[in-house]
C-alpha cells in the first residue's frame, strides 16, 4: 500500500526541488511556467505544498495562473499550449514532478525604487552594513495554503 505525506514547510519542500524551482517558487507569488512532458506549459503563481509518496514519487500542489500566452513571451515560446486555470476561480492543481521538463519565470525582476526615498542607494556603490539590515523583499512575504 503506498502512503503519502503531505509537506508544507517551505523549507522542506524547497529541499525535495531543483535549486531555482524550490528558492522562486515555493511560498512566493509570481508569474512562472511549468513545461511538462507534453510540451505544454502549466502557467502558475505558486507552489504551496508537496505530497512524497511512500514510493518516492512526488505530487506539487500548485497555485494555477491564467491560461494563454503570457505577454511579452518570446517569439520561440509562442507555439507552446499554455495551459493554467480551468475556470474562474478554480486555481489550485496538484502536478506530477516526474513530468515537469523545465520550469521558467515570465517576470523580469526590477528593484522597487521611490525616487522620493532616501534610504534607498541610486548609485552603484551599495552600503552592505544598511542592505544586509533591510528584510529582503522577495523572500519574505509569500503565504501557504492552509493544510
Amino acid at each position: 500500500m503506498v502512503t503519502w505525506t503531505r509537506i508544507t514547510d517551505p523549507e522542506t519542500v524547497s529541499g525535495m526541488l531543483p535549486a531555482w524551482l524550490g528558492r522562486r517558487m515555493v511560498g512566493l507569488r509570481g508569474a512562472f511556467g511549468l513545461l511538462l512532458t507534453t510540451g505544454d506549459v502549466l502557467r502558475l503563481s505558486s507552489i504551496a505544498a508537496a505530497h512524497q509518496s511512500s514510493e518516492g514519487l512526488v505530487l506539487l500542489d500548485v497555485l494555477l495562473d491564467d491560461a494563454g500566452v503570457p505577454e511579452g513571451v518570446d517569439l520561440a515560446w509562442r507555439s507552446k499550449h499554455f495551459l493554467g486555470s480551468p475556470i474562474q476561480g478554480a486555481s489550485v492543481a496538484t502536478v506530477n514532478l516526474a513530468h515537469i521538463v523545465a520550469a521558467v519565470e515570465f517576470t523580469v525582476a526590477e528593484m522597487a525604487q521611490n525616487p522620493g526615498d532616501k534610504s534607498v542607494p541610486f548609485n552603484d556603490e551599495v552600503d552592505v552594513a544598511r542592505s544586509e539590515a533591510r528584510p529582503d523583499a522577495v523572500s519574505g512575504g509569500g503565504q501557504l495554503l492552509p493544510s
